[in-house]
């Protein structure tokens, strides 16, 4: 026998901006947090220079975040001091997770209100009801050892490619997604135009048309697949939204947003008793 069950997915954009940022104006009209996101109301996705305010201006309980997941070391990403006083909110149910590369959580005290776990890729974890996995990307941090991460979420609610910060994805990301069909993609769009340098290490909107078709010829996306342009920089976007926005629809996509949530359900048939 089964029972019909209901599973959700919900991802709330807290901030969506590159490091070009003056983010003491925070909270004024155009002015994006640094990139995290919330996963599920208690995945947190980096806690960088504007972590702690990001959670903040939306609304989120400190308490309510019991996992930190780290996609590297870089300061708009990850800010050591913030995540140590998170961790110590009253209340926090514990253990408090933090996943990261070890470079990362060297730099986090011996002891304290959390457990270090080591990212390394292709690792397979769960989190709840998501299967996680780390996804090897190409970005360089200050420790020439460090990998960065993109993360693979899959649910009975659906699936979602997280891909911030990189260029492209490495191969050995590739053969870790490869035929998997995604409901959601964000990815790292810090350019809007072709033929900046940072392309080694960042995607333009060029480099995601290519990733977009590759996977819709691979049967990976359709129609129904949701991709959100994020990490998008002050100084290589338009500073207009409505021209941010139009930028992002000529390759399928849409521009992220500071509180931009995605949400889907998706009924399926569990067994009895699980």
């Amino acid at each position: 026998m089964a029972d019909d069950t209901l599973a959700r997915m919900r991802l709330v954009l807290l901030g969506t901006g590159a490091a070009d940022y003056d983010w003491s104006r925070l909270g004024e009209p155009g002015v994006r947090g640094s990139t995290s996101s919330l996963l599920n109301g208690h995945i947190l996705i980096d806690c960088g220079a504007t972590g702690l305010r990001n959670l903040q201006r939306n609304g989120i309980d400190f308490g309510a975040v019991d996992t930190l997941l780290v996609t590297h070391s870089h300061g708009d990403h990850f800010q050591p001091d913030q995540i140590v006083e998170l961790a110590r909110t009253p209340g926090k149910a514990k253990p408090f997770r933090i996943y990261a590369a070890p470079e990362a959580l060297a730099q986090l005290p011996e002891a304290g209100d959390f457990e270090k776990r080591e990212l390394a890729p292709g690792l397979h974890f769960q989190l709840g009801e998501l299967n996680v996995t780390a996804l090897p990307a190409n970005h360089l941090t200050d420790f020439p050892s460090e990998q960065a991460y993109h993360f693979l979420f899959e649910s009975a609610a659906g699936t979602l490619l997280y891909a911030l910060d990189g260029a492209g994805l490495t191969k050995p990301e590739w053969l870790l997604i490869d035929g998997i069909k995604f409901d959601w993609i964000v990815i790292d769009c810090t350019m809007a135009e072709e033929g900046d340098w940072r392309i080694f290490e960042h995607n333009d909107r060029t480099v995601v048309r290519h990733l977009l078709a590759t996977f819709r010829n691979r049967g990976m996306i359709d129609e129904t697949t949701r991709v959100v342009l994020n990490h998008l920089a002050r100084t290589l976007w338009p500073e207009d939204e409505k021209l941010i926005q139009a930028k992002a629809a000529e390759i399928g996509a849409q521009a992220a947003f500071d509180g931009m949530t995605l949400e889907r359900e998706r009924r399926y048939s569990a067994p009895v008793g699980v």
